[in-house]
């Protein structure tokens, strides 16, 4: 990865010195309702982390937040998984190839959470990396399945931890 490009974890530990920039650093939907809500989302997200629910990563050019991914343990129909919790893309860089990564923030970010879900099988037992499409958008879904998720069941969408 480019030097000017990194990850940051963010845990119950130090979420706190984040948690300003964090909401005022993104860029959110054009449109006010979409807008409100993904702020609300980052905001719920980040009070997720504070109870140690789930952990936080921001990936971040220079110092710039281009978008952030949080992961937590889940059981879903009896089925371990690791969880995408929440994911976010700054509205500047949705869609776009960011040179350093050779990819969109949504991919990157994905690929990252199936490596970390890959590292968590080595300690647990989990079959899959799944997440719950916003508001099950078609939009999304569509997105997701584009990205080799399958439908868990009617509301989850899965890929499986190799």
């Amino acid at each position: 990865m480019d030097n000017n490009i990194k990850i940051i974890q963010c845990d119950s530990k130090n979420i706190n010195s984040y948690r300003v920039r964090l909401l005022q650093s993104f860029s959110y939907h054009t449109d006010l309702n979409r807008s409100t809500r993904e702020r609300t989302l980052l905001e719920e997200t980040i009070k997720l982390i504070q109870k140690k629910k789930t952990v936080l990563y921001i990936l971040q050019k220079e110092d710039k937040y281009l978008g952030a991914v949080t992961l937590s343990a889940s059981s879903i129909d009896d089925t371990p998984v690791v969880q995408i919790d929440f994911l976010f893309v700054d509205y500047e860089y949705r869609k776009v190839i960011i040179e350093e990564i050779d990819d969109t923030v949504s991919n990157y970010l994905i690929t990252f959470a199936m490596s970390r879900a890959e590292l968590v099988q080595q300690t647990i037992g989990v079959k899959y990396l799944a997440l719950y499409p916003d508001a099950q958008s078609e939009t999304l879904i569509n997105h997701y399945k584009n990205m080799e998720f399958l439908q868990l069941n009617k509301e989850w969408l899965f890929v499986k931890v190799d």
